[in-house]
């Protein structure tokens, strides 16, 4: 409590006076457009985190307080249209920003497509192309059902084993815990033909990988695989070209950045501001927001804490947990 109360207050403070902007312009985002990133829309956060990720989630109608505050002071742009001004080939310099969607949860269609919609808001999302049309589950999903829903032992295991460990990991879990299909059945991805569906409407499509690999704990060919694979797949079925790439988890380091460039993606978005000097359109800075990431002490929306968010001002307080160096020690060939 005491935690929400400061950071209410700090928020309050620094986006009346203009400080949240001049604090994120330190935090290395400096002239780089707003991109907002969300995973799952949902009808009731509450009830949904009862069994999902709750950083995961955002309501419907904590979507729209998003998107009309946002909309007030930016101008709502395609990632094509970012692409263009990212390169020099729009000279505009006006406050734009970007909507993303991760991973390609069924929900999407539900729910955020029709506020997308109504309130007419280009967006672009990022699938993960082999759980399309199955009935298969995001690994980080289930691990987190199948572990009680402890979320610092699911996040422990993601970011440090290949996803062929995780799967084994899994495997014992399931011979141990039993749970049912229809636990499952909210976190089932997209079909294709609601994906085409997606795609004729406006949103642009992007890849995420094959299954959601972190390409940080992966190796160099299981990672040329994932890109290219899924690239190529959603190309064949919707008929569309993909430029667009995100890291999953937001996790990338200087070979992973290479492995991206060499699968010929020309935008590719992470999770900080830590950029590469020499591919910096594939390393473009997110700002990834959840139901309860802009609630003020007394949980409930605040525009001055989204201000921080969208100006990146606490970041220097959080700071980035990640290690974007090739080198880690892991003895393989990982990337």
């Amino acid at each position: 409590m005491m935690r929400s109360w400061i950071k209410s207050g700090a928020a309050r403070a620094m986006s009346g006076t203009g400080l949240d902007k001049f604090v994120g312009s330190l935090s290395g985002a400096r002239g780089v457009p707003l991109v907002i990133g969300y995973h799952r829309v949902v009808e009731d956060f509450a009830s949904s985190a009862r069994t999902s990720i709750p950083s995961m989630l955002i309501s419907r109608r904590m979507l729209e307080r998003h998107l009309d505050w946002i909309g007030r002071r930016f101008r709502f742009i395609s990632l094509d249209e970012l692409g263009a001004r990212l390169e020099g080939r729009d000279g505009r310099s006006d406050p734009v920003a970007a909507i993303t969607f991760d991973d390609g949860y069924r929900d999407f269609y539900d729910h955020a497509l029709p506020v997308l919609k109504q309130k007419g808001v280009p967006a672009a999302l990022f699938v993960v192309t082999d759980l399309v049309g199955t009935r298969r589950v995001q690994v980080h999903d289930k691990l987190y059902l199948l572990l009680a829903q402890r979320f610092k032992a699911t996040r422990a295991l993601l970011e440090t084993l290949p996803q062929a460990e995780i799967e084994r990991v899994i495997q014992r879990l399931e011979s141990e815990v039993s749970i049912s299909e229809d636990t499952f059945q909210p976190f089932y991805a997209l079909t294709w033909e609601l994906l085409d569906e997606i795609r004729r409407a406006g949103i642009t499509i992007g890849s995420h990988t094959r299954f959601h690999v972190l390409m940080t704990n992966e190796s160099r060919e299981r990672v040329k695989e994932e890109l290219a694979g899924s690239r190529a797949e959603i190309e064949a079925r919707l008929g569309t070209g993909v430029q667009h790439f995100a890291y999953p988890s937001g996790l990338f380091n200087t070979a992973a950045v290479e492995a991206v460039a060499a699968a010929g993606y020309r935008f590719a978005y992470t999770t900080c501001t830590h950029r590469n000097a020499g591919l910096p359109l594939l390393t473009v800075p997110r700002t990834l927001l959840w139901e309860n990431s802009c609630r003020d002490s007394h949980g409930l929306f605040s525009g001055p804490i989204l201000s921080c968010q969208v100006h990146r001002a606490f970041d220097l307080v959080g700071g980035c947990r990640q290690r974007h160096t090739i080198g880690q020690g892991n003895g393989n060939d990982r990337l």
